[in-house]
């Protein structure tokens, strides 16, 4: 949820968004939600006609009501969704699974524009619905909630965080341990390296080396083939890690060039030590992976372009 804070701050950031921020507090509760979706589901033409009188009533002098949105949630939706005016979305984590409850829901509410972090997700979204409301903006950072250490500094050799490559990680974990190098992931499952989001912050700042892999490698069964890029790329970029591991084709066209030092999965253990043992040498990299980061990659780049999507529908 802190990354859709992100997103959130630098839209209402923006004196000039002309998007209507939409407080928790002003959401409807999730068992209001619950008997909407229960009369929707068995009186579908009811509720139509309950919506309709419910914009005719609620005229809001044209309102823009923009979500952000971390799965299809839609309970943060509502009420506002049922107005009159635009309503959109930003949606992360838009997996196969979901397309046709996302493309569904699109249609019956009428949203007016729907930014999916995905390229592939949106492209299929589109091509169902036949629909241009659909739009890929990917993932961003901001830079201002992150630091890094000076490389010398950098006490963590390599990180895991979050979902592992475990057929990559059983390669390297021992070679780093008997290397006597500080290796930091996932020993239990669902207990956190980083308890909070400030040992986040820290424990990138202090990190060389960030592996980064797709979701569609780790856990295909949610993401199927859809291979993009997340924000765990950037965070590591602008807390100046070394990103190894895979770079989706998305992020390549993004950045212009291969921002990722690729795995070499036939000597995947000589390769880290190699790595870690002229860690100075890929400095440039960071370097440049970090300054192209803050330049192009930022939440507010991401909404200056959705911004312009919007004002060119006018």
């Amino acid at each position: 949820m802190d990354i859709a804070a992100e997103l959130e701050e630098a839209i209402l950031s923006d004196e000039g968004a002309s998007v209507s921020a939409i407080q928790p507090k002003e959401s409807a509760s999730s068992k209001s939600y619950g008997v909407w979706l229960r009369f929707e589901r068995y009186f579908p033409e009811f509720i139509k006609r309950v919506t309709a009188g419910l914009r005719a009533k609620l005229a809001t002098g044209g309102q823009h009501y923009f979500n952000v949105l971390m799965e299809p949630n839609w309970m943060k939706c509502f009420p506002h969704v049922l107005y009159p005016g635009r309503k959109s979305v930003y949606l992360f984590d838009a997996w196969p699974v979901h397309h046709e409850m996302i493309s569904q829901f699109v249609q019956t509410h009428h949203l007016s524009f729907v930014f999916v972090s995905s390229s592939q997700a949106a492209a299929r979204l589109k091509d169902m619905s036949e629909s241009s409301i659909f739009s890929w903006v990917p993932e961003g950072v901001d830079p201002n909630k992150y630091r890094h250490s000076q490389y010398a500094a950098k006490d963590i050799d390599v990180l895991e965080l979050g979902r592992k490559y475990d057929i990559y990680h059983d390669h390297i974990v021992k070679a780093l341990e008997d290397d006597g190098r500080v290796h930091l992931y996932e020993k239990t499952k669902g207990k956190l390296i980083f308890p909070t989001g400030e040992d986040l912050i820290d424990g990138l700042a202090r990190t060389k080396i960030s592996i980064c892999v797709p979701s569609n490698i780790t856990h295909p069964d949610r993401a199927g083939d859809i291979e993009t890029m997340t924000v765990r790329y950037l965070q590591s970029m602008v807390s100046k890690c070394l990103v190894v591991g895979h770079a989706p084709q998305e992020m390549v066209e993004l950045f212009g060039y291969n921002p990722v030092v690729e795995i070499d999965m036939e000597k995947p253990a000589q390769q880290i030590r190699d790595i870690l043992d002229n860690f100075a040498d890929y400095i440039p990299l960071i370097e440049k992976n970090y300054t192209e980061t803050l330049a192009h990659h930022t939440w507010n780049n991401r909404w200056q372009q959705m911004h312009a999507i919007m004002q060119s529908a006018d």
